[in-house]
């Protein structure tokens, strides 16, 4: 027993020591402050209000745009209203004009020449040869009705019925049309023309055209006297009214013979109503479709840019349009004009 008794305190020795040395193993060391070798390599964060989790969108694949897509233009920084869709007014449709003969109408411009005063006159000076065919109903110009032909435009003047000075300045003064180049009015041979008050104005005419329109010019036959004395058919006037009658389709000359400076093949000369055009190629003359480009300086339909250019100011420049009520743009420009429907064909 005593020998238990000695023993005992031994062994719960033995037992605490063991117990101690598992307990410091499991423990991490600590510095001389107490605290743990853990602790100081990795400090604990320091924890404030919890935050919201942030919330993520998933991105979607980016695609090519698409070709058909609209840009988008941002709104104007003025923020001036979007403008409504345009609204197309359809042009009016040309009233029909009722029978008119055959023979009075011209399948190859879709024309017909109605008015028995510009029919007959058509007739008697030379018909399709000297003016053409008809590009233009009957309308009102500047007070007077007027026919367009490719050549010239007829007028009911008070004595009769007449031809436009379509090369003058208010008309068509120019000298560059679709590529080529015209003589310039000569002003030395316009202010020589004799006076049309003259008693003797029908021989002094004559005399004049003759002496500068020449039959052969630079060895080249251009015949443009011959030109116009013949443009009117013999037998169709008196033989004293010859020259006159001519006069009414070409007018005084008012420029020296020229070549086309783009073309030595082309010899013109300028009249105050057309324009005589020699071709070497046919060795032959005839006038220029003088109204015919005045045609197109009013409606803008195949206008060519030189023409423009020289025209920008006129006032004939673009004013035909239908959808108004005298068929002008511009009407102000134009006093008693009526071009509604004038270059309308009216052939049945």
């Amino acid at each position: 027993m005593r020998v238990l008794l000695r023993v005992l305190p031994a062994l719960v020795l033995v037992v605490l020591a063991a117990a101690f040395w598992f307990w410091d193993r499991a423990t991490p060391p600590h510095d001389a402050w107490g605290t743990s070798a853990v602790a100081q390599a990795a400090p604990a964060p320091q924890v404030t209000a919890a935050a919201p989790a942030p919330q993520f969108t998933p991105t979607r694949p980016a695609l090519p745009p698409s070709p058909r897509t609209p840009v988008v233009q941002p709104p104007s920084p003025r923020g001036s209203p979007t403008p409504a869709p345009t609204v197309v007014v359809p042009t009016p449709t040309a009233p029909p004009l009722g029978p008119v003969a055959a023979e009075r109408c011209f399948p190859q411009t879709g024309f017909c020449i109605r008015d028995d005063q510009f029919w007959e006159y058509f007739n008697a000076r030379g018909a399709v040869r000297t003016f053409g065919y008809p590009i233009s109903r009957k309308f009102l110009l500047n007070g007077s009705q007027v026919q367009f032909f490719q050549r010239l435009v007829m007028e009911i003047q008070p004595q009769g019925v007449g031809t436009l000075n379509l090369l003058d300045p208010g008309l068509m003064p120019y000298t560059r049309i679709n590529g080529s180049v015209f003589p310039d009015v000569d002003e030395e041979l316009k202010n020589a023309t004799p006076p049309v008050g003259s008693p003797t104005y029908a021989t002094d005419i004559e005399a004049f055209i003759q002496a500068n329109a020449p039959e052969e010019w630079n060895g080249l036959p251009v015949q443009f006297w011959t030109t116009f004395r013949t443009t009117v058919p013999e037998g169709t006037v008196p033989p004293n009214l010859v020259t006159l009658a001519n006069l009414e389709i070409w007018g005084a000359v008012i420029s020296r013979p020229a070549y086309d400076p783009t073309n030595q093949g082309f010899v013109y000369q300028r009249y105050q109503r057309g324009i005589m055009h020699y071709r070497q190629e046919c060795r032959c003359t005839e006038g220029l479709l003088m109204a015919e480009w005045f045609k197109t300086l009013i409606t803008g339909v195949g206008l060519p840019g030189d023409l423009a250019a020289q025209a920008a100011d006129s006032v004939w420049i673009r004013q035909y349009n239908n959808a108004n009520e005298l068929g002008l743009n511009r009407p102000g420009q134009l006093p008693n004009t009526n071009m509604r429907f004038a270059f309308e064909p009216d052939m049945p």
